[in-house]
């Protein structure tokens, strides 16, 4: 077996966990100031979706490219999700204290909106990543995805949102699973994540000669 072979499935495998662990750490030192998550996000998708596709591109140069095109839209998506996200949350928590029949609604219909402010918030980051488009009309094609496909939606939520849960419910082991979200967690989730969102999106892609491309990041 001719190791030194860039064909070879070693040298392959190598390369990928190399490109996940350095995504990985660009998108973390790009999240620090936190309003930058959104846009971090999105460029460390860029990137996920692009390796699935099958684009050998060098990662840090497309995390950058991508952090800076997107960055706008990225920047409104996320701060809009947090605010809303904050004001759903106090609502619930007020209408929960509310034992009235009208207050028990109010709080089902906020729960009911809750889940879709999740939904928008697993797909509008892939969803700027892979298409160009008005911020309104990338939110409404997020709502129309993740409903089109709800069985790759909960396995979506359930990849996004099953680890992050259970870090924190063995606090013993929470040094090994910060070192281990710190490396490759973030980068891992949205690549496995990204086999699903390139199968929903792929014919939806625009097409150049005989492939289908992830939306291309200015030069």
């Amino acid at each position: 077996m001719n190791f030194m072979n860039q064909d070879n499935i070693v040298v392959i495998a190598l390369n990928r966990i190399g490109d996940i662990i350095i995504a990985n750490l660009l998108f973390l030192l790009c999240s620090i100031p936190l309003v930058t998550i959104g846009p971090s996000l999105t460029a460390l998708y860029h990137c996920m979706l692009r390796i699935v596709k099958g684009n050998e591109d060098k990662v840090t140069k497309t995390f950058f490219r991508a952090l800076r095109q997107n960055f706008v839209q990225s920047l409104i998506a996320w701060l809009a999700l947090v605010i809303v996200g904050v004001i759903l949350f106090l609502n619930t928590h007020f209408l929960l204290q509310n034992t009235s029949e009208a207050g028990k609604i109010f709080y089902y219909l906020s729960g009911l909106v809750l889940v879709l402010l999740v939904i928008i918030a697993l797909y509008i980051f892939p969803v700027i990543a892979a298409f160009s488009n008005t911020l309104k009309n990338l939110v409404k094609n997020s709502v129309i995805f993740a409903f089109m496909h709800i069985p790759s939606t909960l396995l979506i939520a359930v990849i996004s949102i099953l680890p992050m849960y259970m870090t924190y419910q063995d606090l013993t082991l929470l040094p090994l699973y910060s070192c281990c979200w710190f490396f490759f967690g973030f980068a891992l989730t949205c690549y496995i994540n990204s086999f699903l969102f390139y199968r929903i999106f792929k014919p939806y892609l625009e097409t150049s000669e005989e492939t289908e491309e992830i939306k291309e990041v200015s030069k």
